[in-house]
């Protein structure tokens, strides 16, 4: 009797799904930003982000104390997506997107202010948020990406390399579509004649497209 009756258990749901298999299908942003654990979200008390999405849903941004008595609020709630301000100079963007097995969780933590060029860091996770290899979805763009220079300019590649040797770059998610946009922030912080020269050349922002990575 054995087999029928785990059969049974089985039509109605009453066993548990069977190990390795992901019902992330019905993964939300607004669910990794409940569970996930980050050091970006150690600001955020698990009551203080329910409490966030409370107040979004009520159509209200409440700007909560977190952990450094600082502020940090909602900026953008949809299904795949999410956006925090953890404080006032940085940001967590969440993106759910679509993958052959499923779905892939991206992270996008990004830090910058009046004395720091901004910078993300990206981070991969699966629907149950056990962190990823970031190499296997991500590859950032070569310096080279971000600028465009006709043939013939007394400016070249390799000069500007040399202007800029740390690079520093902010990544962007959004709701309305999987594409990832990469912006090259030096411009403030580098030595104005050099900076003169490096913007004429300088595009406002790369767009990579998600297939299962972005290259």
């Amino acid at each position: 009797m054995a087999a029928p009756l785990t059969l049974a258990f089985m039509l109605v749901g009453g066993l548990p799904a069977a190990a390795g298999q992901q019902e992330d299908s019905v993964v939300t942003a607004r669910d990794v930003f409940e569970r996930l654990q980050t050091e970006p979200l150690e600001l955020l008390k698990k009551t203080t982000r329910l409490d966030m999405l409370d107040y979004w849903d009520a159509d209200s941004v409440y700007k909560a104390t977190n952990v450094m008595n600082g502020l940090s609020w909602l900026e953008n709630v949809t299904p795949d997506y999410l956006k925090v301000c953890v404080t006032p100079v940085s940001t967590l963007e969440i993106k759910v997107l679509p993958d052959k097995k499923g779905s892939v969780v991206m992270t996008l933590y990004t830090v910058g202010g009046n004395t720091q060029a901004a910078d993300t860091q990206v981070s991969f996770y699966t629907p149950e948020l056990v962190q990823l290899d970031t190499k296997r979805y991500f590859t950032a763009p070569a310096l080279k990406d971000f600028f465009d220079i006709p043939k013939g300019s007394a400016t070249t590649m390799k000069e500007i390399q040399e202007m800029i040797p740390f690079p520093t770059v902010s990544y962007s998610a959004g709701p309305d579509n999987d594409d990832l946009k990469a912006t090259l922030t030096v411009g403030e912080y580098m030595n104005v004649d050099d900076y003169n020269i490096v913007k004429l050349f300088l595009k406002p922002e790369v767009t990579l497209k998600w297939s299962g990575k972005y290259k």
